[in-house]
């Protein structure tokens, strides 16, 4: 079992299949699919506009990066 680090990738290399970690080929994949996203972004906006899904103001807002508030895992 490793301890912190074994590598820097970015997402460009996630998406595309496959990394190299200390000299193998490693597949990757997605956690989420865009294209569902999308659709259910869509399935969403129809329901916004048709009155069957209601936005409202909202109750807090969440904090910004240099707040100091941390969320708890």
């Amino acid at each position: 079992m490793y301890s912190g680090s074994i590598g820097e990738v970015n997402y460009k290399q996630l998406k595309s299949g496959r990394i190299t970690v200390q000299g193998k080929e490693i597949p990757t994949s997605g956690l989420s699919s865009y294209l569902r996203a999308r659709e259910i972004a869509q399935i969403l906006k129809e329901w916004i506009e048709t009155g069957k899904f209601f936005l409202t103001q909202a109750v807090e807002l969440l904090p910004s990066a240099d707040s100091g508030s941390f969320l708890k895992a």
